[in-house]
């Protein structure tokens, strides 16, 4: 069986590397090619680009590289047809997949969206590209199964990794403050001198920025507050013991929610594309945890609203609140907890064995 994976971020590459190692164990001879990052490459997966270390974000930062994404697509494309796959599964990163698949379908290659893009926000009728496209469609969250279902496409919930990967740990203590600015360069510029301002603001308390590898080389330049620690390694292990989190909308925000830390979730955009976002985008919440229980949990700060006075005031809030996590049990339970990496690797070795 011949795999070939597209995972564009970093998020993506982990959760595409868990069903990576999955099928291997399953069927040794499986051969898998791909673009990717890091962790598809300690997968086992042979790299023909790792894309995860140049991720684009936004639709203005979209359009000015749009000949660089040009670029991609074609030497993509030359890449697959290169390795001739069973299967081409492609992993979230919508503007560059969902290209793919529209190419792939029609020189005759099964595809497989794993990490569906997040049409019940915008873009709906992206769904009709889904149904013409793809071969099968695996979720990894709970809510997008009856979406899809009431508008005719039926799709596979496979569980969340997160919330396999987290079962029954807990990060949270009293011994500091957690900051997570993001994975991507622009989110990065925008979050981090906000949060070193907040930690200015309590001199006294330890704060713990969580700063991904992949960050370091484009990680700004700027003064880092004596009370301040910059962290470079896994989630989970620069959240241990944080009583508070300043998350980065996206996948961070469900992963502190599963291991117990209380956190405000925040985002700043370029104000061009969110203006542009606002036009379309049609969802009361923008943090996973918030999604997922359909309300409003955690709160969430946009924009002009992410300040350190209103970081700060948060944080002071959240350590006297006895109960601030009473989402958790809703939350578990919403996601289950069985192993997606096995249940997608069944999943793709059934399809390509009952179209042989």
């Amino acid at each position: 069986m011949k795999i070939y994976w597209i995972a564009g971020e970093p998020s993506g590459d982990v959760q595409a590397a868990a069903i990576a190692k999955a099928l291997q164990a399953r069927q040794v001879s499986t051969e898998q090619r791909g673009w990717g990052g890091p962790q598809l490459q300690a997968a086992g997966v042979a790299l023909d680009r790792d894309i995860c270390s140049e991720p684009f974000m936004g639709f203005v930062e979209v359009v000015l590289r749009a000949s660089t994404i040009a670029k991609r697509f074609s030497q993509c494309k030359r890449d697959v047809l290169a390795f001739q796959p069973d299967v081409l599964v492609l992993v979230d990163y919508p503007g560059f997949n969902l290209r793919m698949a529209a190419w792939a379908k029609s020189q005759g290659i099964r595809v497989v969206y794993f990490i569906p893009p997040k049409i019940w926000a915008w873009k709906e009728g992206r769904i009709e590209k889904l149904r013409q496209y793809c071969d099968a469609i695996y979720s990894i969250l709970p809510f997008e199964q009856a979406w899809y279902k009431e508008r005719g496409l039926d799709i596979t919930y496979v569980g969340n990794p997160l919330a396999f990967k987290y079962k029954d740990k807990v990060a949270a203590g009293t011994d500091c403050v957690a900051l997570l600015p993001g994975s991507r360069k622009q989110e990065i510029q925008r979050h981090l001198p906000v949060f070193y301002d907040f930690a200015r603001l309590h001199p006294a308390i330890k704060f713990k920025v969580i700063r991904p590898a992949l960050a370091q080389k484009f990680w700004p330049a700027l003064e880092v507050p004596e009370n301040v620690e910059v962290f470079t390694g896994p989630i989970e292990e620069g959240l241990h013991e944080a009583m508070f989190a300043a998350t980065c909308s996206g996948t961070a925000s469900l992963e502190v929610a599963l291991l117990k830390v209380p956190q405000v979730v925040v985002y700043k955009a370029n104000a061009m594309s969110l203006r542009i976002a606002k036009l379309f985008v049609n969802v009361k919440y923008f943090s996973l945890p918030n999604l997922i229980l359909d309300r409003p949990a955690i709160t969430e700060l946009l924009q002009e609203e992410v300040t350190p006075k209103r970081l700060s005031s948060l944080f002071v809030s959240s350590v006297r609140e006895m109960d601030s996590l009473s989402y958790y049990d809703e939350l578990v339970a919403a996601l289950d907890d069985y192993n997606p990496g096995d249940k997608t690797a069944e999943e793709l070795i059934d399809l390509v064995s009952s179209q042989r």
